[in-house]
């Protein structure tokens, strides 16, 4: 009977140890240029961070009061701030929107540039099919990556003004509704997901 019971408790274990493990991988096991990623990584200080921000003077529609990021070129680069200082913690920012709708076309050339900018917390990104509300498990699940390649790894927060920063190339190859999300687990169920349109 004693041998039953540990077998179950043996799987669960090793089952919550390798979620664990995929979730924050960017936190050394894997790093954010490892096995699972193309991931590019960089540190930006503060001026670096203000210098994403500026919105480019072609190429970029910015609707505050629709709170949309459209793209409106083939070769896109998009800047996203994690839990950013003059937003909510379980937030993206774009261009100074929080979780804004992000519209790109079909078969653009897409540049993601991420940045934590949490003084505590660890936060990645995916771009996924799966639709909210999100479970407090998230991407882990069952909300993969939709691009092949369209997700970075949760990054460390914000240390002695210095902001982990990574970037991921990826091809918008179908359109359709889709979001991007922190696969953290717990974020996404509190809101931190937006919209990404890829349109014809």
């Amino acid at each position: 009977m004693k041998k039953r019971r540990i077998l179950p408790s043996i799987v669960f274990l090793i089952v919550g140890i390798g979620m664990i493990v995929f979730a924050f991988g960017g936190m050394g096991w894997f790093g954010n240029s490892g096995a699972f990623s193309g991931n590019s990584g960089v540190t930006l200080n503060a001026t670096s961070l203000s210098e994403l921000e500026s919105v480019p003077s072609t190429g970029v529609i910015v609707n505050a009061t629709a709170n949309t990021v459209e793209f409106t070129g083939y070769e896109v680069t998009i800047p996203m701030i994690a839990s950013p200082k003059n937003g909510p913690m379980y937030s993206f920012s774009v261009y100074g929107l929080v979780n804004p709708t992000i519209i790109v076309r079909q078969g653009a050339e897409v540049k993601l540039i991420f940045v934590n900018g949490d003084n505590d917390m660890y936060h990645g990104v995916v771009v996924t099919a799966g639709t909210p509300p999100y479970l407090y498990m998230g991407a882990m699940m069952s909300d993969g990556p939709v691009f092949g390649n369209s997700f970075i790894l949760p990054l460390p927060p914000e240390s002695s003004g210095k902001y982990a920063s990574a970037s991921i190339t990826f091809k918008a190859a179908q359109s359709g509704n889709f979001y991007y999300i922190c696969q953290v687990p717990g974020h996404a169920s509190n809101g931190m997901y937006g919209k990404f349109l890829v349109e014809n």
